[in-house]
Formats: C-alpha cells, structure tokens, sequence
C-alpha cells in the first residue's frame, strides 16, 4: 500500500504556489482598476504590496516592488522605472517595519499606506509639476494628488480584509523548537 500523505516541505510548497498564485491574480486585477476608465482611482498596488509584503523576507519583497512600480509606470503613463524605486523603497520597508517593530494589524497597514501614498504623490506631483513651474500646480495638488492618497488609504483595509484570509490559509505554520515541544 502506497503513502499518500505529503510531508511538510511538500505542504509548505504547494501552499506557497497557491499564495503565489493568488497575489499575482491580485496584483493584475488592481492594474486593471487602475487602467479601467478615466479620473483618479486609488493606487491599489501599494496596499496590496504593503499587506503581501508584511510576511515575506526583504529580497522577495525588492522583487515584488519592482515588479508592481513598473506595473504602476505602465498604467500610469510615468517613466519607466520611476515608480520602481520608489516600490521597492516602499517593501522593504514595510517589512523591516513588520519584522522589527509593527504588529501585523489593520491599522499599521492604513497608517504605512497612508505615509507611502503621501511620499510617493508628494514626489510625483514634485518632479512633474511643481519642479518645471506650471501653471495651476495648486489645481493639480488639490484635486489629483490629495483625493488618490485619500482614495488610496481608503481601501487599504479592504485590500487587508482579502489578503488575510490568503495569509491564515496558505502561509505555513511556524514548526515548534525542540524545547517548545518538550515544555508541557
């Protein structure tokens, strides 16, 4: 008779494909919103990166800021690589801030949305419109940059409600140390 029971290190990968997966369906949703129709939208990718990235290691979380501010240069019509600095910046911080000092909770993620939302927009609306000196800065500011942070810190904790089912479901439990085990 065969054993069909997987081991933990297949349990573990096969968890991780499927959270994987998940993230990236996800992540291409939110530039679909980003791209559906015109206005401001709130930028959903730096919620949905700063919830993934709350329980991954730095070099996973560069990647995935990488990957998601080439997909905001994309979708928001900004250079290419512009807004991957900025991204990568964002995750790993957000996981040093979670592995040193934060507790996993909904509002350490609207707070950390809300100051990467602000940083980004408060360098974006400097480097394309304040630095050259146009016209009607102040419209711009007022009535882009102000209402995508907000809109954006908004549904931060929409993005939390559907990233911690993913996380308590998928993300694999920590194994006990022999000396955990031995106490009673």
């Amino acid at each position: 008779m065969q054993n069909n029971q997987m081991t933990r290190a297949e349990k573990i990968r096969y968890c991780a494909i499927a959270r994987w997966a998940i993230y990236v369906f996800m992540i291409f949703v939110s530039v679909i919103i980003i791209n559906i129709g015109k206005g401001v939208k709130p930028l959903l990718l730096i919620p949905l990166c700063t919830c993934i990235c709350m329980n991954e290691g730095e070099y996973t979380a560069a990647v995935l800021g990488g990957i998601c501010g080439l997909l905001i240069d994309f979708s928001c019509g900004k250079f290419f690589g512009y807004s991957c600095i900025f991204m990568i910046a964002f995750c790993v911080a957000t996981v040093l801030f979670f592995k040193h000092y934060l507790l996993q909770n909904v509002l350490n993620i609207v707070w950390l949305t809300a100051m990467f939302t602000a940083v980004y927009e408060l360098f974006d609306f400097f480097f394309f419109y304040a630095m050259w000196n146009f016209e009607g800065t102040g419209y711009v500011f007022r009535e882009k940059c102000i209402p995508c942070i907000i809109y954006t810190t908004i549904a931060s904790p929409f993005v939390w409600l559907l990233i911690k089912p993913v996380l308590k479901r998928f993300y694999p439990k920590r194994a006990k140390t022999i000396e955990e085990a031995m106490k009673i």
